[in-house]
């Protein structure tokens, strides 16, 4: 299929990696800046250059203000992203206020691109963060207990000056993403203290690591926090500029077109397609707590099999089961008990009530509903209905959405598929029939092929474990038919 590799799931994933980089992995740099407030902590404004391989590709801009008894902190961003041989461009602006040690009171987010926005607003009250979603034209309410009271990712960057730069010493930042409405902890290290030449100077810096999602980076910065050097696995580069130098572009674009970045080396498979039995072997990366196990998947130690699935018991609609209930549930992306939702998939199943011939209806329907194309978005089942583009993402999240509003019990499933040359990360739904049975509205697959290796289950938070692997993973095939 010529449009095949548009189904890339990591596509997705390098966006919310750059979300991370460019939002967080420049813990120290605010100190570096006009205003030294009460606290210690320096305000103004800071602007930085992305870079990727030494070409421009778009720019930061931070500020950071007392207000009151609050700190306002803002930060945008715009970037350009290669991808299938085509720039795209997203932009992100991030409003937060928060406490004077920098612990989050209320925020808003904004994520625009070629063709998907979204915005979440987000306050925290008492032990819960209370959040508005804002797509598809519709706002959802949203509400999240909280361990501990959380930081968003621009508030990360004083609260460690705050807290003072000690070799040796971890730092721990109960982070939330907006990119995918959860907490998960970031921890910064104090490594060491090195010099480093900076033109004919010598500079003492400190080397932090940053660890976020399963990423990594190092950055080395001066004791009054100026950043001087960062590195990020996926080769992007921040460099504090001038606000005129920051908004610069390079005439040329972007040099690496990140599907590019990808590909999982692996054994060939001819008619991967048709494939019905995979036996593989998993290797160079960490496999604990994946699902790799269960279903129609096998894994002994660092072994696979995999066996597509032959037989599905047929069922009335809508299921009628109880312990499958939270596979029915709408939630703030897969908006399964909206009208527009709800309208769509009696239209498409038109009376029809066998589960699996219905779940087979909805997957011919998105695979040929949705133009298959790359987007830069938080996936939407109500801005993927409306605006009928988008990548394994988008066809997997409206999947979802009217499976569950038919009465199928379905989850998202993300890890790797084959495709031409090697695996490469992907997304697919998987529907109840008797058992969970994968199905790929992306690929027009139904039962999806065995080169389907789910990693895991469950929303975007879930899917972001994924980048763990990335640059690590390699499959060995040791048999298919």
């Amino acid at each position: 299929m010529k449009y095949v590799k548009t189904a890339i799931l990591f596509f997705w994933l390098v966006m919310l990696a750059l979300l991370v980089e460019r939002a967080y992995i420049r813990p120290a740099s605010v100190i570096a800046l006009d205003v030294i407030t009460e606290e210690g902590v320096r305000t103004g404004d800071e602007w930085f250059g992305i870079y990727q391989q030494g070409r421009k590709i778009g720019y930061a801009h931070t500020r950071v203000a007392p207000e009151g008894d609050t700190y306002h902190i803002f930060e945008e961003s715009e970037l350009d992203v290669l991808v299938l041989g085509t720039v795209q461009r997203v932009k992100t602006a991030i409003n937060s206020y928060t406490t004077r040690n920098f612990l989050l009171k209320y925020f808003d987010f904004s994520m625009q691109s070629d063709a998907a926005s979204m915005e979440i607003k987000g306050a925290v009250v008492k032990n819960r963060l209370v959040l508005d979603i804002i797509t598809g034209g519709q706002t959802r309410k949203e509400s999240i207990l909280l361990k501990d009271q959380p930081y968003l990712s621009p508030n990360v960057k004083p609260a460690l000056v705050l807290m003072g730069l000690e070799q040796g010493r971890k730092y721990r930042f109960p982070l939330f993403n907006p990119a995918t409405m959860n907490t998960e902890d970031a921890y910064i290290t104090v490594e060491a203290k090195e010099s480093i030449k900076v033109g004919d100077r010598e500079l003492p810096v400190y080397k932090l690591r940053e660890s976020f999602q399963g990423m990594e980076a190092l950055s080395w910065v001066t004791e009054d926090g100026e950043t001087i050097k960062e590195e990020s696995p996926l080769g992007y580069v921040l460099l504090k500029e001038t606000m005129t130098e920051a908004l610069k572009r390079d005439k040329e674009g972007p040099v690496v077109d990140i599907i590019s970045l990808t590909m999982v080396p692996s054994d060939p498979i001819e008619k991967s397609g048709q494939t019905k039995y995979l036996k593989a072997r998993l290797r160079n990366a960490p496999l604990q707590g994946y699902e790799l196990n269960g279903d129609r998947q096998a894994l002994t130690e660092d072994t696979i099999v995999i066996t597509a699935e032959a037989h599905m018991a047929p069922y009335p609609l809508p299921y009628a089961g109880k312990k499958l209930d939270n596979y029915l549930q709408p939630s703030a992306l897969v908006q399964s008990d909206d009208a527009k939702i709800r309208e769509q998939t009696a239209k498409i199943l038109a009376m029809e009530k066998d589960a699996a011939a219905a779940a087979r209806k909805l997957n011919d329907w998105v695979y040929d509903a949705i133009q298959k194309k790359p987007v830069v978005s938080i996936p939407s089942a109500l801005e993927v209905l409306k605006q009928r583009v988008g990548d394994c993402n988008e066809h997997t999240t409206l999947y979802t959405a009217l499976a569950r509003a038919a009465g199928i019990p379905t989850r998202m499933a993300a890890g790797i598929v084959y495709m031409k040359n090697g695996f490469y990360y992907h997304a697919w739904p998987e529907v109840w029939l008797g058992g969970w049975v994968a199905v790929d509205p992306t690929f027009h697959q139904f039962p999806a092929d065995a080169t389907h290796i789910r990693f895991v289950t469950g929303n975007l938070d879930r899917q972001s474990e994924i980048l763990k692997l990335v640059g690590k993973l390699r499959v060995e095939v040791l048999e298919y038919k």
